[in-house]
């Protein structure tokens, strides 16, 4: 399972709640375009995904993905 930005960089680590959604329910050679978000209440807080990259590993990413639950929004190509 591998979460990449539009310009390669590897996300996987900073999101383990998507690679863990996406390892349980998907074929492991399936490839998605879409996009994570955050909701914060009723709105997208697109400034919570750079500090979820911030804390790319172990217990940092743990610990963001309690306080800032990502979601991925896949698009039909």
């Amino acid at each position: 399972m591998l979460l990449r930005s539009k310009q390669g960089t590897d996300m996987t680590g900073a999101f383990p709640e998507i690679a863990d959604a996406a390892l349980a329910q998907l074929p492991a050679d399936t490839g998605l375009d879409g996009e994570l978000v955050v909701w914060e209440g009723e709105r997208l807080a697109f400034e919570r995904l750079p500090q979820r990259m911030a804390r790319r590993r172990g217990a940092g990413a743990l610990a963001a993905a309690r306080t800032w639950p990502a979601h991925l929004v896949v698009f039909d190509s």
